[in-house]
Formats: C-alpha cells, structure tokens, sequence
C-alpha cells in the first residue's frame, strides 16, 4: 500500500467509512507502530500533537460543554489515533521494522476459523452443518430446521402439534477454529463462539424457555407473551462446576455469557434491557444494568458486578479481538480456540497486562506480530503449536 492509498485509508476511517476489516488494519497498525518499545516520538512532538488535537476538535466539531462526554472522548480518541498514525507515514516509519514472529520450516501462516458446527438431533443423530447442503436439513415434533449460506441456523415452527413428543432436545456444538448463529423457535437469535456447546428444547411449552451454555455466546432474547398474557422468562445455565455454576434470567435483551472451563470466572455482560443472575452454587443475585458485567468466581459465593465497555465483550461477533488490559494467558485462550492451535509456556511472565483491537479474520501470524511488537513476549510457531516466550 502506498501513501496516497494510506492517506485515503485514512480518511475514511476519520470520517466512520471504514469497513470493519479496514477499521481493525487501521487500529491494529495504530497498536503496533505506537507500542511502548517501538514508539519515536519525542516529548516535544506529543506536546505539540496535543495541541493541535484539542484546536482541531474544537474547530471541526463544535463540541459545547453540554456535548455528551462519551461522544467527545471517542472524538478525541480517534484523532490521537489519526494524529500520530499521521506522524509515522510523515516519518516514513515502515511496517517492516518490526521482528517477524518464528516460524519453524517455513509453514504456511495459520488461518482463522470460519462457520462450523454440528448439530445433534433429539434422536441422537448428528449433522455436520460445516458439509451440509444449504436449505431443510431436518424436520422433527411440528419444526422445519433449515441452514442458510450465511453460517446461520433456523428453526422454524411449522405446525402445533399438541400430540407432539416434549422434553426434545436438539444440541449446537461449535469446534474449535469455529463458531456459529442460530435462530430458536421462539425467535431468539444465538452467535456461538469457538469452542462452545448450546442445548436447548426443539419447543419452549409450559411458560418456561431455558437453554444451557457452555463456552461463549452473544443472545438477543425474543420478547414472549403467554396465553395468560403474562411475560414468558428466558433463562441460560451455565454449569461447569467448581463453584462457577450461573443462571441468567431475561424477558427480552441483548447480553453475552462467557463461560468457558479453562477461564478463571463466568462473566455476563448486558448490552441492552435487564438480566438477573444468580450463583447456583451460592444462591447469591444481583440485577445487572446496561454497560454492566457480572463475575463469578470458584473462590467466592458472591456475584462482583462492574462497569465495563460492554462493546468490547461482544467485538468477537463482529469479527475482533478486543483486548482491555488483558493478561497474556487470557489472550492466548482466545488465540487458541479461534485458530484451533496448542498454547505452550516458556517462562512467560502472566501478570503483564495487554490492550488493543485486532481483526480474527488475519492470520494468527499478523495477530501474534502485533502482539510481539510490544517488546515484552514473543512467539515461536511450530505447525500448530505456539511456543509463547517472555
């Protein structure tokens, strides 16, 4: 790419034209070029940068004391990024500069995951939505379940049948190096992580909808009247055992679980309506508001609930990873069950702490480099094994 292409990149990504893969090569080189090690920016330069950003987002956008605060720092934000993004190509600073991640006998670089799933009827019978053709691959109790070409899954309910069997149980698995959506009868819709399982009734009856969840998804619950008028719950267990058993309970919002075994705590983060959790292995419950993340842990009955960036819990959906001051072992899970590779440990520090947004749809080679260009971890790749190093 060559400066005048940059310098359009560029100002798309200032005015908000950017795709989403544009956007993340533009933060991701933002993250690499201006790491703490890597950074050639004097102290007068920055001085000088912070003054002509504050006089260029008086000017352009007209900002007032009354502005919504959070709309004025994602301006800022996102002129210090241009700004100094700027500085570099000015400076003629390369993307080459950076130490390649090790690659032993030359390998091809290892790919993201993509839409994979199986699925497994109430029968026991399993399909391979990853091979299956596009359009019905199965019909059971009165529901027509059909496979777009978009990695979705869609249950439709054909007829209501009260002779129909109940208690029937379909099972969505995703692998690793895979993820998936699905759409319930009731309408709720489900993006599945890697590396998750979602058990749910091929029918909702009884006023009662619960599904059970292990791993990472994002829900969108439908909203659901009985025919006594009254809303219908939305549940979600998440029951991995070791004291990190949770349910979540909603009428109709959009929130993401992560509930993964080999994390250290289940976390819940509600992006729109109201939820309630409850600790099953306590009975402990706590009500969570928009921009809110609950936390439970093995070594406390209680449920710490916390403000958080609720878009940086659901960046994995829409195609990224979002790292806020995340440690290395944690980021490397994700890495892991995206990219379908084994994580090794050479004396690797864990306490210390990462930030920043980077594509998944770049090769685990480009994530890794970003990574290194921090100065303080590095990585050998050997097949489909990461040696991380401090």
């Amino acid at each position: 790419m060559n400066k005048a292409e940059v310098e359009k990149l560029l100002e798309k990504y200032r005015d908000g034209l950017c795709t989403g893969q544009e956007k993340a090569w533009v933060e991701s080189w933002h993250l690499l070029q201006l790491s703490e090690k890597k950074s050639e920016l004097e102290h007068h330069d920055i001085i000088e940068a912070k003054n002509k950003i504050w006089q260029s987002i008086e000017e352009q956008t007209e900002l007032r004391r009354t502005y919504n605060y959070k709309l004025w720092f994602k301006v800022a934000a996102a002129a210090i990024v241009l700004f100094f993004i700027g500085f570099i190509i000015n400076n003629q600073l390369k993307t080459n500069i950076r130490e390649q991640v090790v690659v032993s006998n030359k390998q091809e670089a290892i790919k993201p995951g993509s839409n994979k799933a199986t699925l497994t009827l109430a029968d026991g019978s399993k399909i391979s939505l990853t091979d299956a053709t596009n359009g019905v691959i199965a019909k059971q109790a009165g529901i027509k379940i059909t496979k777009t070409n978009h990695g979705e899954l869609i249950y439709t309910v054909v007829s209501n049948d009260a002779a129909a069997p109940k208690n029937l149980f379909n099972t969505i698995e995703t692998p690793r190096g895979g993820q998936y959506q699905i759409n319930l009868p009731d309408g709720t819709k489900v993006w599945l992580n890697a590396e998750s399982t979602l058990k749910y009734p091929t029918t909702f009856y009884n006023g009662e909808r619960i599904v059970e969840l292990k791993g990472e998804a994002y829900f969108e619950v439908a909203k659901l009247t009985s025919k006594k008028g009254t809303r219908v719950p939305f549940k979600v267990n998440s029951e991995i055992g070791e004291g990190r058993n949770q349910q979540v309970e909603v009428l109709g919002t959009h929130f993401n679980i992560n509930a993964y075994n080999n994390e250290p705590n289940n976390k819940t983060t509600l992006l729109e309506g109201s939820v309630r959790i409850i600790n099953l292995s306590s009975s402990a419950s706590d009500i969570l508001k928009p921009g809110q993340q609950s936390v439970i842990t093995a070594s406390s009955p209680s449920i710490l609930v916390r403000n958080v960036d609720a878009e940086d819990a659901v960046a994995w959906k829409d195609g990224f990873f979002s790292f806020n001051d995340e440690n290395l072992q944690t980021i490397m899970n994700k890495i892991s069950r995206w990219y379908n590779v084994d994580i090794a440990y050479r004396g690797a520090k864990m306490d210390k702490l990462f930030g920043g947004r980077i594509s998944r749809f770049n090769s685990v080679n480009e994530v890794l480099e970003t990574l290194q260009a921090t100065g303080d971890v590095h990585f050998k790749i050997e097949e489909r094994r990461i040696l991380v190093m401090p």
